[in-house]
């Protein structure tokens, strides 16, 4: 037998899903080989030491910090959801009051219409996306004292 065989029979071994044949072949390997028996040692030790193991519970208060933070987070996730729709709404109306006649005019071609409204939405979008970046980094910025 050689040695990758051997190391792919011994988790086998470990865990009892070897046949007698396939058993009494590594047994006889790992009394030939130094390397292996040492390789088999480690596992062996490995095995023994995560069935000793044993799933301690944390205590109800730990539990109760978790969630307290989950949905902190979930409600500042929301919040700058609406705070950031409704930039967007206000921006884009003070956008169509400066740009009323311009959408309005018949004369103007509609596709130079939709371009420019698209352009205002996506100013609006960006600026207010930035923005709100911006005041989530500054909290934690470790570089925000530096003068430049």
């Amino acid at each position: 037998m050689k040695c990758e065989e051997a190391k792919i029979l011994m988790m086998g071994y470990l865990d009892g899903e070897l046949s007698p044949e396939q058993k009494k072949a590594l047994e006889e390997h790992l009394q030939e080989c130094a390397h292996c028996r040492e390789e088999w040692e480690k596992f062996s030790q490995l095995k023994k030491e995560t069935e000793e193991m044993k799933f301690r519970p944390l205590p109800e208060m730990y539990w109760d910090e978790y969630w307290q933070n989950v949905y902190n987070r979930i409600e500042r996730g929301i919040g700058w959801i609406f705070v950031s729709i409704g930039a967007i709404v206000l921006l884009g109306i003070g956008a169509w009051d400066l740009l009323r006649d311009f959408f309005l005019n018949p004369r103007e071609p509609l596709i130079e219409k939709v371009g420019v409204g698209f352009l205002i939405l996506g100013i609006i979008i960006v600026f207010v996306s930035v923005l709100r970046e911006k005041l989530m980094i500054r909290k934690v910025d470790k570089y925000r004292r530096i003068v430049r």
